[in-house]
């Protein structure tokens, strides 16, 4: 797994945009399917143990099985993933982690953990 810093900014409606930085994780072929490996696995231990249970394994079973094929084609599409934002609100100015996970794409709802306001995350204007 490659890392790499990319330059974004922080919006917030009626004040002036705030730098940001993200560590973005280059994922290689194994990674992604060792991630889509966990997540399948995940939801098919949970339909194997459903499937005794009466009644219940009619909608958790293949609920289960659904979700395993679902969200492990998500996690093998996603080449790039957020490993850390920081920037400062430009509310309240608070310097701070921004609570960013899963498939890098832009741009990105998030809240200032302080002023809780909606900020979104964009790239930078040179890019």
């Amino acid at each position: 797994m490659t890392t790499r810093d990319v330059q974004l900014r922080l919006q917030g409606f009626g004040a002036p945009p705030a730098p940001a930085r993200a560590v973005v994780a280059e994922l290689s072929t194994a990674e992604r399917m060792k991630r889509a490996a966990v997540v399948f696995g995940a939801f098919v231990a949970v339909a194997v143990i459903a499937l005794p249970i009466p009644i219940v394994h009619f909608i958790v079973v293949p609920g289960g099985l659904l979700l395993a094929f679902g969200l492990g084609a998500l996690r093998l599409r996603e080449r790039e993933v957020f490993q850390a934002v920081d920037g400062r609100c430009p509310f309240c100015g608070t310097e701070q982690s921004l609570s960013v996970r899963g498939r890098f794409r832009l741009p990105r709802q998030v809240d200032c953990a302080k002023c809780r306001r909606r900020l979104t995350l964009e790239t930078a204007a040179g890019d």
